[in-house]
């Protein structure tokens, strides 16, 4: 209100003395009458916004109840009140008989309730009895936290309540004459001292430090690094310079108009560029003489949120071919493979949609190139008889699919799905396209490794679908649009690639090199909703907007302001904390100066602190210098190769204790395990079995010759008759193998049926073949084992174990079998020296007799042991 002294002239004081006063009055009820009408107006709004959401919020609680269903929150409410409630104070009681230690892990990121429960479980533990009926092993409560990293505001972290339980634990303990200890742990095993130090003085500015003091401190603590002399490096650069003219996020929003004839790259865009080229150049060199090469995975670029600047920078790297992993998590429909695959599902169920088809045939999917897919759709140059008056899309492939053979790889994949899109599940038609149509290698080929997960996750998506709702296509692609499902990369997974994440999804990991391009932008906006507290409960109150506020929710939205950048403060103190041995800090400018609390004036802040601080000339397009703190690396790797000389024994502090003869030893090398080896598939063959070779007649004509197809049929007829008839006695098998062949199903000619059957006794009779069948034999057995560091996994046809003997044998229906054993396809000979292998480590001291049988003839080919260790594995 302003004062009305210079509102009302001295002459008309003077003539009215008791006006000033009286306009004064009246301007504070208007005032009061303006606050009483926005506070109805609110409470209008709010009752209104109740109205609507008491019925929504009832009924979703009611369908939880109906299916039985509990969510996160559900768990640790209810929880809380069963330890609280009076009524069930023998589940307490049961719980406390029986808990004798208590460790909390993170509690720093606990919410009230969570500390409710942990107070409620340890209520007795130093009461009375309880404190003592463990006589010399008291019970105990051991927790750790670390105030400065409670980052997870939004998913309930309340790091105020770390404070108020942490005092009432030492309240209870003391007065149950128990020792108390709050240690310090201010030693980092991490980072090195240059970054360490970069840290202290970053947060010993007020601005900085706020939100990260706890309620007994004035100023941090000075951290001590646990890896001195092994060297360092921080790097402040400039900021990006705005040219005249250009929008601050220019290039980064392609459909925004632009405002002037500028050029096409903003200061965001310039940094991704200059920052994707300059990392790049730091991929295969040592940060500092005596250290290790960098490799991509080493590199770890950290944000404070998702952002279009995030974007360009991921495609500025894929640009330069520098491998990266994107762990930030993101909904699952916005990955490109699952859309490539959710659009070939809408193209099976709805073919005469040009467009949509025309997306699959140029996705990974299909194969086609864009002038390919301008072949298809027109003809000689000229318009082909697409649209409402001639073919479709559809129509087009079908007739013309045989012109290329990229058309027709295409066809035989898409009439093939759409052929069982009424018959398969959602999720067999996504395994067919993946794995029998080689959907997967496809999309690896063209999007990289970091396509498998999302593709993974859509697997799993169609089996949760169809353990819900009829498996229907159509349904699930209604499904899966509407749910909120998302996919993430495991941060903790060896990638060998450049990591992309943000600072929440950074919690626990580091890297040797962190990288904060993102430091000038602005926090994100505080919510329309604010909370009051009234006694034990929070009601919510609904702002539309600003001016609608009053005094009590302005003071309600300065409250949930300071938690906000006490937040992002920590925020900043976990990010900085995530380098090992190099940090870089840069950033865009913009039209206006980033404020004082952004992170990049703070660091700018904290290296002004530092006496050693020195700048550093660097050409990256833009004018500036850098501002460095570096450290050279003064001790010497040490680094033991295996069968080196012994290392000296370490000098152990007397708190651990001496113990007679004990000395420190290099752990024997051991080498990992490769991916199992399946002995019944050929090397190289990762993705299912290898196909069969094609006749080149078969390739010139385009079209699957039909004798193939049924010389598949008739082996796999013969595998069945050897695996039952040997059960069989032996006066019973011809007339059982001749009834199983002349099913109607199998469409053989008497003919072939006789042969079929000859063929099949001829090898149940054969000599050689003897023990293969006598009692005690089995068929169909599995073999398992570890041969020279490969896991080896496979099965045989038959195998008998008895008097020191072992016979195992494997059928093939090769049309031409080799007649000699060293003309034996390499393939078989790998394989049965796969089993012999396993067979050798299972029963040592045994004799192996491998064979192949060939059922055309039939034929024995006994495999010597000499030809066998050519190929063991390992060999």
């Amino acid at each position: 209100m302003r004062q009305m002294n210079r509102i009302v002239a001295k002459k008309a004081q003077e003539a009215v003395p008791g006006i000033v006063p009286l306009l004064e009055d009246e301007a504070q009820r208007l005032l009061d009458l303006q606050a009483s009408l926005k506070s109805a107006r609110l409470v209008l709004l709010n009752r209104a916004l109740l109205g609507l959401a008491a019925p929504m919020l009832t009924a979703f609680q009611d369908g939880k109840s109906a299916r039985g269903l509990v969510d996160y929150n559900d768990l640790i409410q209810e929880t809380r009140n069963l330890l609280r409630d009076p009524g069930t104070a023998w589940v307490l009681y049961k719980l406390d008989g029986g808990i004798d230690h208590l460790l909390l892990d993170e509690v720093q990121d606990n919410s009230g309730l969570q500390w409710e429960i942990a107070g409620a479980l340890t209520s007795e533990f130093f009461a009375g009895e309880g404190a003592w009926d463990m006589g010399p092993r008291p019970r105990t409560i051991f927790a750790v936290g670390d105030y400065k990293q409670s980052i997870y505001g939004f998913q309930g972290a309340q790091p105020e309540e770390f404070h108020r339980w942490r005092h009432e634990f030492a309240s209870r303990v003391r007065n149950a004459g128990l020792l108390w200890r709050d240690p310090e742990l201010n030693v980092s095993f991490r980072s090195v001292p240059p970054v360490l130090s970069f840290v202290d003085a970053v947060f010993s500015q007020p601005l900085a430090a706020h939100g990260l003091l706890q309620d007994d401190e004035k100023t941090l603590r000075p951290h001590v690094s646990a890896r001195p002399g092994q060297g360092g490096r921080v790097e402040l650069w400039p900021l990006v310079p705005v040219v005249q003219g250009e929008d601050d996020d220019e290039g980064l929003t392609p459909w925004r108009a632009p405002s002037a004839n500028t050029g096409q790259r903003s200061a965001p865009q310039r940094l991704a560029e200059a920052l994707a080229e300059w990392i790049d150049q730091q991929i295969g060199r040592p940060p500092q003489p005596g250290q290790a090469p960098l490799t991509a995975g080493d590199v770890l670029i950290l944000v404070p949120r998702r952002s279009p600047f995030l974007r360009s920078l991921i495609r500025a790297l894929k640009s330069r071919n520098v491998p990266v992993a994107t762990l930030v998590r993101v909904g699952l429909t916005q990955q490109v493979a699952v859309r490539d695959l959710m659009t070939l599902c809408a193209a099976l169920l709805l073919p005469q949609d040009d467009l949509t088809l025309a997306s699959v045939l140029t996705s990974p999917l299909g194969g086609l190139t864009d002038d390919s897919l301008m072949a298809l759709a027109t003809r000689n140059g000229t318009a082909h008889a697409l649209g409402p008056k001639g073919q479709p899309l559809w129509t087009v492939l079908r007739e013309r699919h045989r012109e290329r053979e990229d058309w027709r790889a295409a066809w035989e994949m898409l009439s093939t799905l759409y052929a069982r899109v009424d018959y398969a599940s959602p999720y067999r038609l996504l395994a067919e396209t993946l794995g029998q149509h080689g959907g997967r290698t496809r999309l690896l080929r063209r999007l990289g490794p970091e396509a498998a997960e999302p593709v993974d996750e859509l697997l799993t998506a169609a089996l949760r679908y169809e353990g819900l709702h009829p498996p229907s296509l159509q349904g699930f692609l209604h499904w899966l649009e509407a749910s909120e499902i998302t996919s993430k990369r495991e941060a903790e997974s060896e990638l060998g690639a450049v990591r992309v994440m943000t600072v929440h999804g950074s919690k626990g990991l580091q890297a040797r090199l962190v990288v904060m391009p993102d430091t000038t932008s602005k926090p994100p906006p505080g919510s329309d909703f604010l909370w009051e507290e009234a006694g034990a409960l929070e009601l919510p109150l609904w702002v539309p907007k600003k001016d609608m506020g009053t005094d009590v929710t302005t003071a309600l939205s300065e409250r949930d302001a300071e938690k906000a950048r006490a937040e992002n403060n920590r925020l900043l103190y976990v990010a900085l904390t995530r380098a090992s041995d190099w940090l870089v800090i840069c950033g865009a400018g913009a039209k206006r100066e980033p404020a004082d609390t952004s992170w990049y004036r703070q660091c700018e802040a904290g290296f002004r602190q530092l006496a050693n601080a020195r700048f550093e000339p660097m050409d990256l397009g833009w004018e500036g210098e850098r501002l460095v703190l570096e450290e050279a690396r003064t001790l010497a790797p040490v680094a033991f190769q295996p069968g080196s000389a012994e290392p000296p024994c370490a000098t152990l502090p007397d708190w651990m204790g001496r113990a007679p003869d004990w000395k420190p030893v290099i752990t024997p090398h051991e080498d990992a395990m490769t991916r199992p080896l399946a002995p019944s598939r050929p090397d190289g063959a990762e993705f299912g079995e290898l196909p069969a070779a094609r006749s080149p007649l078969e390739l010139l004509a385009g079209r699957p010759t039909p004798g193939r197809e049924q010389a598949m049929r008739r082996g796999t007829m013969i595998h069945r008759l050897l695996q039952l008839l040997p059960e069989t006695p032996a006066a019973e098998r011809e007339a059982v193998a001749l009834r199983w062949l002349s099913r109607r199903a199998l469409g053989l000619t008497e003919s072939e049926i006789d042969r079929l059957a000859q063929q099949v006794l001829g090898v149940l009779s054969h000599p050689d073949l003897a023990p293969l069948f006598a009692p005690g034999s089995r068929a169909e057995q599995p073999i398992s084992g570890v041969s020279a560091g490969r896991v080896v996994l496979g099965q045989v046809d038959r195998l008998r174990i008895g008097d020191g003997q072992i016979w195992v044998c494997d059928y093939k229906t090769n049309r031409n079998p080799p007649l000699r054993a060293d003309r034996t396809p390499v393939a078989y000979l790998r394989q049965m020296a796969a089993y012999r292998a396993v067979l050798a480590q299972l029963h040592p001291g045994y004799d192996i007799h491998c064979s192949l049988v060939w059922t055309e003839g039939p034929a024995v080919v006994t495999l010597p042991s000499s030809l066998l260790d050519q190929v063991r594995p390992g060999a």
